[in-house]
């Protein structure tokens, strides 16, 4: 499944959810839907800089994203999480390693893992968070040795 950009749906949620649709809430959206690969905070704040939004703004605009399942976020090679517009429910992200590119899988069933885990632990498991690296199809073509790659 592809990430949900779709703005309606964006705003059609937002008003299920009694949560009130500011113009920099839907800017701040708008910038992160553009993206397949997301961006990090810094690179956020920096970039809705130059949209009169305050880094304080941002900051607390993504929070309320993510805390209603509109943005989710993955850890890129250099530890930062890189946030991605995402659909709220129970999904987990397919990122690939070579161009950042992120893809939303529903398929979940952990629940052998979790009941094998309290039955090993003890540990009474509330929830789960599940990220799969790899490279995605265009990455995973590598051109023979001396060739160019040719997108083909």
């Amino acid at each position: 499944m592809k990430l949900d950009t779709d703005l309606e749906t964006f705003r059609r949620e937002l008003r299920r959810l009694k949560v009130r649709l500011t113009p920099q809430k839907e800017m701040v959206w708008r910038f992160f839907a553009a993206s397949g690969r997301g961006y990090t905070l810094p690179e956020a704040c920096q970039a809705l800089k130059e949209s009169s939004i305050g880094q304080a703004t941002v900051y607390r605009t993504i929070k309320t994203l993510h805390d209603l399942g509109f943005l989710r976020y993955t850890h890129d090679p250099d530890g930062e999480h890189r946030y991605l517009t995402s659909q709220p429910g129970h999904v987990h992200l397919l990122v690939c390693r070579g161009c950042g590119q992120a893809r939303e899988v529903t398929d979940c069933d952990l629940s052998t893992l979790e009941k094998l885990l309290t039955a090993q632990t003890g540990f009474q498991v509330e929830g789960h968070h599940l990220e799969f690296f790899g490279l995605c199809a265009g990455c995973s073509v590598q051109p023979a040795p001396g060739m160019a790659r040719t997108g083909l």
